[in-house]
């Protein structure tokens, strides 16, 4: 699927970037997500029960977006020509 190195140097730097928007905008994905638990729970929880939560879905999104860049970047720099 992915034989043409130009094609697989393309999709690791969507991959790359897709990486690094996740990991910039994680404060603010996590903090829709955990706006949509408190909905879920009912609209009412302990504010140190949403911190923990909020947390939580930003470092999801943070990790999220780590390994998405490094799989990207690894691929785009370690791909060798045939």
């Amino acid at each position: 699927m992915f034989k043409d190195p130009s094609r697989m140097k393309f999709v690791s730097l969507i991959l790359s970037l897709i990486g690094l928007l996740l990991m910039l905008n994680s404060p603010e994905l996590g903090s829709r997500l955990a706006s949509s638990w408190v909905r879920s729970m009912g609209g009412s929880v302990d504010s140190q029960e949403y911190l923990q939560m909020l947390k939580e879905y930003i470092s999801t999104y943070k990790t999220l977006g780590g390994i998405l860049l490094f799989v990207g970047l690894f691929s785009f720099l370690n791909h060798r020509h045939p």
